[in-house]
């Protein structure tokens, strides 16, 4: 059998042809390109103290991906050291790889889906991106009790370094 159309160029596939912002590769993988495109890509994460205090991770991944506004990151960090600070210092994740979009009230959320060796008895542990923000404020959720902000205490390094894994969801800017 002949066939009279190309099987894949830049701008079809076979009978199938692209719109506005779609590109087609010679092996017939379909990707988008202009303003509501796609992007990957990897970030690095960093956790500030609310007073003097450093904190410093080892950062065993960290991805993320963006289609049009949309933002999804990933990250599997461990707590490698920690000098200074007081126990009640709050914490916050630090290094999105977007500014989040403006406005009021909360534009994104953190969910923790694993944890291990943090001082204290946490349910789960969540966060909040704030408008016009590249940073998320943890929470931390004890058994029956109100959500409250992570703290430099509930950090460890012995007997096992406190590890989170999770995702982060928010709207970016552009």
């Amino acid at each position: 059998m002949t066939y009279l159309f190309p099987t894949a160029t830049t701008s079809s596939l076979g009978l199938v042809q692209a719109g506005t912002n779609i590109s087609i590769d010679a092996a017939g993988v379909i990707s988008t390109t202009g303003s509501g495109s796609s992007t990957v890509g990897t970030w690095t994460p960093t956790i500030s103290v609310s007073s003097p205090g450093t904190i410093t991770l080892l950062v065993n991944a960290a991805r993320y991906s963006k289609s049009g506004q949309q933002v999804v990151c990933y990250f599997d960090f461990t707590v490698a050291t920690y000098t200074g600070g007081n126990p009640t210092n709050l914490l916050t994740l630090n290094g999105l790889p977007f500014a989040s979009i403006a406005g009021t009230g909360i534009a994104g959320s953190l969910i923790v889906t694993y944890f291990e060796g943090l001082n204290n008895n946490e349910t789960y542990i969540t966060g909040t991106v704030a408008s016009s923000s590249t940073s998320v404020l943890l929470w931390d959720q004890h058994q029956q009790a109100d959500s409250q902000r992570l703290t430099y205490a509930d950090m460890q390094l012995t007997p096992a370094p406190t590890r989170l894994v999770g995702t982060i969801t928010y709207l970016s800017a552009s």
